[in-house]
């Protein structure tokens, strides 16, 4: 046999190999489209958080010391490049006289 013909029968034996399955569809089909694409979701937090802010009346600088945040934290987040961990979720919701569900509601 020729080594060409053996290296050939080789390459032929891989087509039979199982297909792959295609990828699996995404498990957040709740979240429209539209929203997904628009905007990321840091970006939507940090609007609700300014507009809280704002309704509150108060400045970066008094919700820093308010809310033990760091102020350019809380600038960061509100730009949206920030992202912000549940325990200061918590705090803010709190600082806000919210609930969680309240503090993220609509994003």
């Amino acid at each position: 046999m020729h080594p060409t013909s053996f290296v050939a029968s080789s390459l032929d034996n891989r087509s039979s190999a199982p297909p792959v399955p295609p990828p699996k569809q995404s498990s957040v089909s709740w979240l429209s489209a539209e929203r997904a694409s628009s905007t990321y979701i840091a970006d939507r937090f940090g609007i609700r958080l300014r507009t809280l802010r704002k309704a509150s009346g108060m400045t970066q600088l008094e919700m820093s010391i308010e809310f033990g945040i760091d102020r350019s934290f809380i600038s960061d987040v509100e730009r949206g490049k920030k992202a912000i961990s549940l325990p200061l979720l918590e705090v803010i919701a709190i600082g806000f006289g919210l609930t969680m569900s309240d503090l993220l509601a609509d994003i």
